[in-house]
């Protein structure tokens, strides 16, 4: 199976077990009677968000140019696309956005998204290296096998290492919250990874926003 369509098979299964924590999550009493089906709910949340960085990592080492750009998406997702994916910090916009961050947390998610803006800027850093080092070797004449080699092995370096800033800032953010509202904030990431994403059937069509709004 070319990697386009394992992308969009595995995807496309990834939203439909998203939903299904959505929907429990939608349903779960916040109380502490309940905890420990919250905490339940929660940790089968991180498990799926991991499944989604480990999967797209492994099919990224298959096609790493293809795996870096997720064309499959639609048109405006694609626009706010950073390395295949959400920027990380829209984790904590995101919390902020649903009021869900106590008064006195407020320092502490700003020194967090400080944290994982010094690590966006370093990945981007990384990605300009690795565009003058190609530049090189095309001016130097490298060989194009070993150059194909090392643009992949590039390519997925990078990749992997955005999905490992997104998990991270996403894990600050739940270690801060209070557990009520770290449901409604599951809850919503939840509903915006599965806009941002969903499978658009026309991957040439711009005039289609999608479900990114």
């Amino acid at each position: 199976m070319h990697s386009k369509e394992s992308f969009k098979f595995f995807i496309q299964s990834w939203i439909d077990g998203i939903h299904a924590i959505v929907t429990r999550l939608q349903s779960v009493p916040v109380d502490t009677l309940h905890e420990s089906d919250q905490r339940d709910l929660i940790s089968a949340f991180m498990d799926h968000q991991e499944l989604l960085f480990s999967t797209k990592g492994s099919l990224t080492s298959e096609d790493p140019v293809f795996g870096a750009h997720l064309p499959w998406i639609n048109s405006f997702c694609r626009a706010l696309q950073w390395y295949r994916g959400w920027r990380p910090t829209a984790a904590f916009r995101l919390a902020e956005s649903s009021q869900m961050v106590p008064p006195e947390q407020v320092p502490a998610i700003e020194e967090m998204r400080v944290t994982t803006k010094a690590e966006e800027a370093a990945l981007e850093q990384d990605a300009s290296s690795v565009e003058i080092g190609i530049i090189k070797a095309v001016l130097n004449g490298g060989g194009m096998r070993s150059m194909d080699l090392t643009i992949k092995a590039l390519f997925r370096r990078l990749a992997m290492s955005a999905d490992m800033i997104r998990m991270d800032a996403i894990r600050r953010v739940v270690g801060m919250l209070p557990l009520a509202e770290t449901i409604g904030y599951l809850l919503l990431l939840g509903k915006m990874e599965a806009n941002f994403y969903g499978l658009d059937d026309d991957d040439d069509d711009d005039d289609d926003d999608g479900g990114c709004d």
